[in-house]
This record gives C-alpha cells, structure tokens and sequence, in this order.
C-alpha cells in the first residue's frame, strides 16, 4: 500500500486591478476576490465580491452556498466577522463589511454545491486604511490654498503702500 506525502496545493495570487485570485487545480476552480472600494478604509463600508469560476472554461460555478470568517481586529485569532449560508446561484456573492481598525485582514471563504459535490476553502489578505485627508499639511491642495493666500496678501500689502506714497506725495 503507497500513500502520497505530497499534498493538493491551491495557489493565491493578485490580478489586475486588485483583483486576487484563489486556483484550486485539483477540483479545476478559481475563485476571484475583489473589494470596493479597491482599498478598504477603516469605519466606511466596504463590499468584498467572490465570483468562482471553472478554472478551464472561465465560466460560473452555479447554486453554490458560502460562508465567510474575516480575522483581524483585536484579536487575531477570533474571527472579526463571521457570515454563513450565503448563497451563489450564478457563482457570485458579496458581503459588506465595516473594517474597525487599520491593519490587514485575513478573508477566508468556503464554498460548497448545494449538491456537496463541490467543497473549496480559499484566503485571501485585504488591507484596511485611515480616510485620506484633503487638509493634510503636505496636501498639494493645501499647499496651493496656502500660497493663494499668501500672494493674496502680498498684492493687497503692495497696493496699500503704493496709494499711502501717492497721497504722501
């Protein structure tokens, strides 16, 4: 009797536009991630979108149930969101979220047929970050704002020193 030592490996990668990929070769799935907004920001909702995918044909696996464990926040080994009994009629799903604080967030997804013939676990990393701020000191419209002020200024210093020497004179 031969037992294999090796074992089934799934391969993540990242694709264009922020879009990741999850390839499970051995059950010929692939399982895309995206999120919007394409970087999360922290307390602003968030919508994670799965779509999976025959890895040959590219087209919809069909009636599939999910379930999604987000890990992060406080504690990294409780689950900060747990949502389950998604369904997926046309392979598609999404879930919105509200990440509580910045850092990176682990996404695990199980999918399963409705008929259990097909069962995947896929993870994929999601950063959450801080609003950006339009009055940053180092903004360039700040930096602009700043600087129309200033020749704002200066003109109306120059003409007031201009009329007070011509009504001198």
């Amino acid at each position: 009797m031969m037992v294999s030592l090796i074992p089934d490996i799934t391969y993540g990668q990242s694709g264009a536009n922020g879009t990741q990929v999850w390839l499970d070769r051995e059950n010929n799935m692939k399982i895309l991630f995206s999120t919007t907004p394409a970087q999360p920001i922290i307390s602003t909702p968030s919508e994670l979108k799965f779509t999976v995918q025959n890895l040959q044909t590219s087209k919809p696996v069909t009636n599939l149930l999910a379930g999604v464990d987000i890990f992060g926040g406080t504690s990294s080994e409780e689950s900060a969101f747990r949502l389950t009994n998604i369904s997926a009629p046309n392979g598609q799903f999404s879930v919105n979220v509200i990440f509580p604080e910045i850092r990176p967030y682990q996404v695990i997804t199980r999918i399963t047929s409705q008929n259990h013939n097909v069962s995947l676990l896929a993870s994929f990393i999601t950063n959450a970050s801080a609003p950006q701020s339009t009055l940053s000191p180092f903004s360039r419209n700040y930096i602009i704002g700043i600087s129309l002020l200033v020749a704002a200024a200066a003109g109306i210093g120059s003409f007031l020193i201009l009329r007070y020497r011509t009504k001198k004179d």
